[in-house]
């Protein structure tokens, strides 16, 4: 299948061999997973970049549940995956997955084994400057519809000819005849508008026939039966002239400003309190009588202090034991004691205790059963547990703990293993 190449028959035929496998040895077998790892190194090739990635992240996550974090299978498809997001330009999810895959070699892998050095190499390899990822299609855009454009209107034969006649506008003298408004049910009405009459002529006989400027009617009095002469607002003197009349001002509006007397309720008569001399006067016999006790108690005290006090027959207590003393230190050389070790399966408690005087840090370290151990890790001066997570379900692992005293004298704790194969 490999020398196919990556061409749409290469893909077909994956899958084709995924449907047989999966069939035969079902979904989770390592040939189905080793399948779905090289039908996404193919789709990859063919510019499927999303599709190629999501496939090959979950063969991946499948693989681990099922064989655990140190299956070289494993291994090898976590590099491929940060590879190729390498390439696609997703940085952070590459740069989490590669080293997620070296940390696996470190643990998992002998120091010498190829897959570890292709790990590597692989985590310290530049993207691909060649490999662009396609851009998704565009989509459509909708069609456009040609807008509907309504047909002239064709008039009946029943409505008859809609030829008009030409317009000429009338003339000047021609009577203008408009229709007035008229209730509906009424005919309308037609009324004559005169043409307006020019201004007379200067000079020529129409001036003669056309009296300008026209009769004015004569004056008429002011009121029938009153003074010809309108009555004054104001008087212009004290004495009211002939033809003249002092108009009086109009009253002024009362103001709403004005005082108003509002009644107000008589006040209650007090009442009449004659206990409360009663009251006062017992609380000042109250105060006299605290008064006088104070002082006959701090009397009676001071009569006291210069009496011994009776001697007693019975024995003083002692105390309940001896004072609590600090644990001695221990001796330079002396190695963590207690060490015992909780098997988690998913990891591992390592406990010990810290011998009294010493400053040293403290180092544990650990491997396979029946391999060399390596350094786990290298703990401040005081601890007294740790935590080993990221190990195989299956293997068992030996611990051992060791305390630097100083540069000459480092005492370390015997090996302490799990029992899983058991």
């Amino acid at each position: 299948l490999h020398r196919v190449g990556s061409d749409a028959r290469a893909a077909r035929l994956y899958s084709d061999v995924i449907i047989e496998l999966t069939a035969r040895d079902g979904p989770e077998s390592q040939q189905v997973l080793a399948a779905h790892a090289d039908l996404a190194t193919v789709e990859y090739a063919r510019g499927q970049c999303e599709v190629a990635r999501d496939r090959l992240q979950d063969a991946w996550e499948l693989h681990r549940e099922v064989y655990g974090d140190g299956h070289p299978s494993g291994i090898k498809m976590l590099a491929k995956l940060g590879a190729m997001e390498r390439d696609c330009g997703r940085y952070a999810d590459s740069h989490e997955h590669l080293t997620l895959a070296e940390e696996l070699c470190r643990l998992h892998l002998d120091t010498d084994d190829p897959l570890a050095a292709q790990v590597a190499g692989l985590a310290r390899a530049a993207a691909d400057p060649d490999h662009v990822c396609p851009a998704p299609a565009p989509e459509p855009p909708p069609a456009r519809t040609a807008p509907v454009v309504p047909a002239a209107r064709v008039p009946p034969a029943t409505e008859g000819p809609h030829d008009l006649p030409p317009y000429s506008p009338p003339a000047l003298d021609d009577p203008v005849e408009a229709p007035l408004y008229h209730p509906p049910g009424r005919a309308a009405e037609v009324a004559h508008v005169p043409t307006p009459r020019a201004a007379p002529e200067a000079d020529g006989d129409a001036f003669d026939d056309y009296p300008w400027p026209p009769d004015r009617p004569a004056e008429q009095p002011w009121r029938p039966g009153a003074d010809p002469l309108p009555p004054a607002v104001v008087g212009l003197a004290d004495d009211e002239p002939d033809g003249v009349r002092r108009v009086p001002p109009p009253p002024e509006a009362p103001s709403r400003y004005l005082p108003v007397h509002v009644p107000r309720p008589p006040a209650a008569p007090r009442r009449a309190r004659p206990w409360l001399p009663l009251v006062v006067l017992g609380v000042a016999v109250a105060l006299l009588l605290g008064t006088i006790a104070v002082i006959a108690g701090v009397s009676r005290v001071d009569d006291g202090r210069g009496t011994p006090p009776p001697a007693s027959s019975a024995p003083q207590p002692t105390s309940a034991g001896p004072p609590p003393t600090t644990p001695a230190a221990a001796a330079p050389g002396t190695p963590p004691g207690r060490f015992t070790l909780t098997d988690r399966r998913d990891s591992i408690v390592l406990s010990w205790t810290y011998p009294a005087g010493a400053e040293g840090p403290v180092v544990v370290a650990g491997g396979r059963a029946g391999q060399p151990q390596g350094t786990f890790a290298t703990l401040p001066a005081g601890s007294a547990d740790y935590i080993a997570y990221g190990l195989d379900r299956t293997t068992d692992y030996c611990f051992t703990v060791a305390l630097v005293w100083s540069t000459d004298t480092v005492a370390r704790t015997g090996p302490v293993c799990t029992t899983r194969r058991r």
